[in-house]
């Protein structure tokens, strides 16, 4: 039974950033970004709520906008990382449910 769910599917690298606390993140493909553009609705903040799937794993998150490279980034938190082991430099296969 379709629920109306748009996914989208795409693979990147996870990225380390150089702040406090070690984030980490992904950043939305062009096509991934298109899509969550027209599809997404984001607030007022410009982000738009998703739940992430890598893995065996899913947690809810938000598609953070980045202007400077004209797409999205996605945070991967502490607790999926460890569950996925997923660290700087691996590349991952995400699938991006947009949330109602």
């Amino acid at each position: 039974m379709s629920t109306g769910r748009r996914e989208i599917r795409f693979e990147a690298e996870v990225i380390r950033f150089d702040a406090p606390g070690g984030w980490h993140g992904a950043f939305l493909t062009e096509e991934a970004t298109a899509e969550a553009r027209f599809f997404g609705r984001a607030n007022a903040l410009g982000t738009i709520a998703v739940e992430v799937q890598i893995g065996a794993s899913t947690a809810r998150t938000c598609l953070f906008p980045d202007s400077r490279r004209k797409s999205y980034l996605l945070p991967l938190k502490a607790a999926l990382r460890k569950r996925e082991a997923l660290v700087a430099g691996r590349w991952i296969s995400v699938i991006l449910t947009l949330c109602d």
